[in-house]
């Protein structure tokens, strides 16, 4: 999977002269948590930083939170307080921000999240911003792979290190006529773990199968179906 097939595409930009006034205002009312700062000079639009919600909370007094159910009402206030700090998008954003681009896999835009503690990527091509990938979009990645519309059961059991099972689970799905609906290995794992989704009838053949081809059958989750995952 690639950011491209997951990130934001219609992102909110604003300009470094955006005023605190504009910016909190914007988040509130379009419920974002993230603004690229875009340059207005030059004939391309380069990324020079991010505003983020915490960034707009921190700027406010401790007893103003601009983004408190009832500021809807109370705008005039905060433009208010935000007039007298007259602050910028230019002295909130975070400079040179870290980016991925839209043919980067989704795991390496992950992990440079999680290394780093921050929640969303810029996403550029060619040094324009074309998008945004967040935490939330990976999260979105992730219940995809493992969702099922169909009748399904999920199996986590553990691997001989360096072992492919992939032949294996090639097999049991060909002779029972079932679906592949996703299959991961985990390597690092202490003991490695294989986690496999099968889609299909014989469903209670292939974990008869797993069990016999003498590996550990750690967790079965059934989906589409009312039973409790089996353990």
């Amino acid at each position: 999977m690639f950011v491209s097939m997951w990130m934001t595409r219609e992102v909110r930009t604003v300009a470094p002269t955006a005023t605190l006034t504009e910016i909190a205002t914007l988040m509130m009312r379009q419920r974002i948590r993230r603004l690229p700062v875009l340059s207005t000079t030059g004939e391309r639009a380069a990324l020079l930083g991010i505003v983020t919600h915490s960034d707009v909370l921190h700027a406010f007094p401790p007893d103003i939170n601009p983004f408190a159910i009832n500021a809807a009402e109370s705008i005039a206030a905060i433009a208010a307080v935000a007039d007298r700090v007259r602050l910028t998008a230019a002295d909130l954003m975070a400079r040179e921000p870290r980016t991925t681009t839209p043919e980067a896999p989704l795991e390496a835009a992950a992990r440079v999240m999680r290394d780093h503690k921050i929640g969303a990527l810029p996403v550029l091509s060619n040094y324009a911003l074309v998008g945004l990938i967040t935490e939330s979009d990976i999260f979105r990645a992730m219940v995809e792979v493992f969702e099922s519309p169909d009748r399904a059961v999920r199996i986590t059991f553990s691997l001989k290190p360096g072992e492919d099972v992939l032949p294996l689970i090639s097999e049991i799905a060909r002779r029972r006529a079932l679906r592949v609906t996703s299959f991961i290995t985990l390597p690092r794992h202490e003991p490695p773990h294989c986690v496999v989704q099968l889609a299909g009838a014989k469903l209670d053949e292939a974990l008869d199968d797993v069990w016999k081809s003498q590996h550990r059958v750690i967790n079965v989750v059934q989906l589409g179906m009312e039973e409790e995952p089996k353990v």
